[in-house]
């Protein structure tokens, strides 16, 4: 009964994706609130169940069992101002991203095994009454949403060696609106992908001192279909197309390095360093549109829309200090930084992740057989203006878009 309902549980929190401004790229800085307070750095921290969205070798350091279950509230605030027109902030928005991780060590064995479902990230926008030209005003709006179900293992190799591997089965989903209300405008709703991805990591512990860790995460290659197109053709009206798809927009392999040092018996010191491959995932995005529902001159049969986006491969540092107070409370702070992957010359208000500096804070409760996890993280505002020439392709040159973000992370687990 109780494995069921783990499963049951995942299932639920796998069908509801949930959108969000993760701010390194589309990814979160961190997953559970002890990595995000400690900015990320968690490639070398004992993690507990959030281990299963990050180091999966961490694993192995938790207790016999241990249940987590835990939310982050992002609160996003953006701003685009046109060529030419005044500056537009988006809705007041809140994204909540659910994480939920059982994990164990199987008897005195060296093995142990979790199951884990949580945000991976994503991205979003939603402008009303944005400019659309002389004296026109429309929608913008946007929802990218990633979440994995995440079955991992651990293996001590001895009492300083420890290998880990999750396998991501990651399901994603894209909504969007560009001025649907205008002529060429267009509203597409239900793309939807299932994936299959992989993550391998390692810990070693150096000495009593210091500790180093690693992970490498293969590609999600997503392949969205079962969309439907609302396209806005002036005169002709606003035509459905039912068959619509989405090509060349996938989630990158990444590789990160983690060290973490104890300058002495309550301190902990880590830092990390990523490589994010956005430039093999994300470059000219395809929306293909077909099955019209009205009769239509042969070149409105079928449509298709490129976002030329070519973003560049990042290169993630965090920072993050720990401080065991006493038996009961333990505190946190962090730093993380990430150059905005998105060139000047394509961004596009619809997919501004373009956050680059972030500051955490948070700290852990401990009473018995429970921890009562919490963190704050603010990413700094940061604009971009697109530089690139007018185009069909580029309808948004002389654009410029700022963002900032507050995201609030909670999480409970008991320990048995």
């Amino acid at each position: 009964m109780r494995r069921a309902s783990v499963w049951l549980l995942a299932a639920a929190l796998l069908a509801c994706p949930a959108a969000a401004l993760a701010t390194n790229g589309m990814n979160m800085i961190g997953t559970g609130a002890v990595a995000s307070g400690m900015g990320g750095a968690d490639a070398a921290v004992p993690a507990g169940c959030t281990a299963i969205a990050g180091n999966p070798a961490q694993l192995a350091t938790t207790c016999n069992r241990v249940v987590s279950a835990g939310t982050a509230l992002l609160m996003p605030k953006m701003d685009v101002q046109m060529p030419g027109s005044g500056e537009v902030g988006n809705e007041n928005q809140i994204f909540p991203l659910p994480f939920f991780g059982y994990a164990q060590r199987i008897g005195v064995s060296p093995w142990s095994i979790g199951l884990g479902v949580f945000a991976q990230g994503g991205m979003g926008v939603d402008f009303r009454e944005a400019p659309a030209g002389p004296g026109a005003k429309d929608d913008l709006y946007s929802q990218v949403a990633f979440m994995r179900l995440a079955p991992t293992v651990a293996y001590n190799v001895n009492d300083k060696f420890t290998l880990g591997a999750s396998l991501f089965a990651g399901y994603a989903t894209v909504d969007y609106e560009f001025f649907p209300n205008l002529p060429m405008g267009q509203s597409v709703t239900g793309l939807s992908s299932y994936t299959l991805a992989g993550r391998l990591g390692f810990s070693y512990q150096l000495n009593e001192k210091w500790a180093i860790g690693g992970t490498y995460t293969t590609k999600s290659a997503l392949d969205f279909d079962d969309g439907e197109m609302k396209a806005n053709f002036g005169p002709l009206g606003v035509v459905t197309y039912k068959d619509v798809s989405m090509e060349d927009f996938t989630w990158p392999q990444q590789l990160e390095f983690g060290v973490s040092f104890r300058p002495a018996a309550k301190w902990l010191l880590a830092f990390d360093i990523s490589w994010i491959n956005w430039s093999n995932a994300i470059e000219t995005v395809k929306v293909k549109a077909k099955n019209p529902n009205v009769a239509l001159p042969p070149q409105y049969q079928s449509l298709e829309v490129p976002f030329i986006m070519d973003w560049k491969d990042q290169w993630v540092f965090a920072l993050g200090a720990q401080y065991e107070i006493n038996a009961n409370w333990t505190v946190r702070a962090g730093y993380n930084y990430g150059k905005s992957p998105i060139p000047d010359d394509t961004v596009n208000p619809l997919f501004p992740a373009i956050v680059e500096h972030h500051l955490t804070a948070g700290f852990t409760f401990s009473h018995g057989d429970f921890d009562i996890d919490f963190a704050y993280e603010h990413g700094f505002e940061h604009s971009q203006k697109n530089t690139g020439a007018p185009s069909t392709t580029n309808p948004f040159a002389g654009t410029e878009v700022s963002h900032y973000q507050d995201t609030l992370h909670f999480m409970v687990s008991y320990r048995f």
